[in-house]
C-alpha cells in the first residue's frame, strides 16, 4: 500500500474513534462532519453531548412523558433536515435549544388540540437533587423567557448554566477570551432575573445559577431515547423517513409543522426587510423642524403631532423614534461621525440614486460634509412591531464642506429611515432617499 494512501487510512480511522463520543472534536468540526460527508457518528455524538439540553426544554414544556419523548426526536430530525443554515456552525447548541422549544411549543399546542380519551402522565424517574422551592415556579416560564435573550447572551446561557460547561470551555467554543464569557454570562442571569422579575419571581442572578445547576444541569436522557433518536434521525438523513415504522406518523408530523414554521418566520423576516423599502401608513401629520443655519450642535426636537385617538404606548414609541431621528440629524449637522458611528447599524445599507453604500462610507462622509437648512414635511411613521419603525418625509437640506461651501442642495427629496432596537439600543439600519418630481 502506498504510503499517501496508508496514511489516508490512519487519519479515517482515527477520525471514526474521535467521531465515537465526539471527544476532541468541536460542534462545529462534528456538524461540518455530518454536512459535508453525511458522518452517521458524527450526528450522533451531537445527539448524545447536546441531548440533556434539549431533553430538559422537552420535559420542563411538556408534562407528558411520550409526548416530550417525540418533541424530543422531531428536535433531532429538524437539525437532520435544517444543518447546513446553522451558522456559525459552533453556534449548534444555541440552534437546538431554539429548535427544541419551538418544537415542544408545537407538540404542546397539538396535544392540546386532540381530545383523547386517555390522558394519563407517565413520570420519567429524575435523579435525586434537592428541590428548590423556586422550580416549581420556574419551570413553566424559564425557557420563554431564555428564548427571549439576545443571541450573544442566551448562548452562554445554554452552554454554561443549561449544559454545564464551564467558562473556559465556552470561551473556547465560542473563540472569545473567558473574560467576555465571564460578562456576557453575569449580564445574561441579570437580564433572566429581570425577566422573570415581571412575572412575580423574584432572585438575584446568583440564586437563578444556583437553581438552574442544580435542577436543569443534572438532567439526564433516558438511554433509550438517546439511542431511538440516533436510530430515526440516522434513517431520516438516509432518506427513509417511514421505513419499517421507525419514524411515527406522529414525530413525522411533528416535524414537518417545526419546518413549516420556520420557514414562515423566515419568511416574515424577509417581508419586513421589504416592508423597510417602501413608504406605508400614515400616522402623522406634516411639521417644519426648526434650524439654525450656520449653528452646531442645535439641539433638534421633532414635533410630531398624532391623533388623539392614539395609545398612549404608541405616543411613547413615536416619541422614541422621533428622537433618534433627532439625533441622526443633529450629528449630520456637526460632522460628528463619532455619533454616526453608533447610530449606524453595523449592517447599514443606504440607497439613492449614485446607488448603494455601506456604513463605513456614510460615516466616512459624515466628516468631510454637514447638513444645513433642514425643512421636513408630510412625516410619517409605521409601528412594524415594538423594535422596529420607518419614519420617511419630505426633505430639503444642503450639504456643506468645512469652510461651508455648498456642494449639494436638495429640494423636495423623499427620505426613508429605518430603525431597529437590538440588544437594547435603537440603531439606523436602512436609509434610502429618492429625488421627488
Amino acid at each position: 500500500m502506498a504510503t499517501s494512501q496508508m496514511s489516508e487510512v490512519l487519519q479515517h480511522l482515527r477520525r471514526t474513534v474521535l467521531l465515537r463520543d465526539g471527544a476532541g472534536l468541536t460542534d462545529g468540526q462534528l456538524l461540518e462532519d455530518y454536512i459535508s460527508r453525511r458522518e452517521e457518528a458524527a450526528l450522533a455524538a451531537l445527539v448524545r453531548r447536546h441531548g440533556p439540553m434539549v431533553w430538559g426544554v422537552c420535559r420542563r414544556v411538556l408534562l407528558d412523558y411520550h409526548n416530550a419523548e417525540d418533541a424530543f426526536q422531531a428536535t433531532f430530525l429538524v437539525l437532520v433536515r435544517k444543518a447546513a443554515s446553522i451558522v456559525p456552525r459552533e453556534m449548534v447548541a444555541n440552534w437546538l435549544y431554539g429548535a427544541a422549544h419551538q418544537t415542544a411549543l408545537k407538540a404542546r399546542a397539538t396535544a392540546a388540540r386532540r381530545k383523547e380519551r386517555e390522558r394519563q402522565v407517565r413520570e420519567m424517574p429524575e435523579a435525586a437533587v434537592l428541590e428548590q422551592d423556586l422550580w416549581p415556579d420556574l419551570k413553566p416560564v424559564l425557557d420563554q423567557e431564555v428564548s427571549n435573550l439576545p443571541n450573544k447572551y442566551r448562548i452562554v446561557i445554554v452552554l454554561c448554566d443549561l449544559e454545564g460547561k464551564t467558562r473556559k470551555e465556552v470561551a473556547r467554543q465560542l473563540g472569545c477570551p473567558e473574560g467576555t464569557v465571564a460578562g456576557r454570562l453575569a449580564r445574561a442571569r441579570l437580564m433572566l432575573a429581570k425577566r422573570l422579575a415581571r412575572r412575580g419571581l423574584v432572585l438575584s442572578g446568583g440564586m437563578l445559577a444556583a437553581v438552574l445547576s442544580q435542577n436543569v444541569a443534572t438532567a439526564s436522557v433516558p438511554t433509550t431515547v438517546v439511542s431511538f433518536t440516533i436510530k430515526t434521525a440516522t434513517l431520516c438523513a438516509a432518506g427513509q423517513w417511514a421505513t419499517a415504522g421507525v419514524i411515527s406518523a406522529k414525530i413525522a408530523a411533528l416535524t414537518e409543522g417545526v419546518l413549516r414554521a420556520m420557514l414562515l418566520n423566515k419568511l416574515k423576516g424577509m417581508l419586513v426587510a421589504l416592508i423597510l423599502m417602501v413608504t406605508t401608513v400614515v400616522v402623522g401629520s406634516g411639521f417644519l423642524l426648526p434650524t439654525h443655519a450656520g449653528e452646531q450642535g442645535t439641539g433638534l426636537t421633532i414635533p410630531l403631532k398624532t391623533p388623539d385617538a392614539n395609545k398612549s404606548e404608541d405616543a411613547d414609541f413615536n416619541k422614541t423614534i422621533l428622537a433618534m431621528e433627532a439625533s441622526f440629524w443633529e450629528a449630520a449637522m456637526k460632522f460628528d461621525a463619532d455619533a454616526m458611528q453608533k447610530i449606524y447599524a453595523a449592517d447599514f445599507t443606504a440607497f439613492s440614486e449614485r446607488g448603494r453604500s455601506d456604513k463605513a462610507a456614510n460615516v466616512e462622509a459624515t466628516k468631510q460634509y454637514r447638513s444645513a437648512n433642514l425643512k421636513f414635511r408630510n412625516v410619517e411613521i409605521i409601528r412594524l412591531n415594538k423594535d422596529a419603525a420607518i419614519i420617511t418625509y419630505r426633505l430639503d437640506e444642503d450639504a456643506l464642506t468645512r469652510d461651508g461651501t455648498v456642494v449639494v442642495r436638495l429640494r423636495d427629496s423623499r427620505m426613508s429611515n429605518g430603525w431597529s432596537r437590538r440588544d437594547g439600543r435603537w440603531v439606523l439600519v436602512f436609509c434610502q432617499m429618492t429625488q421627488m418630481p
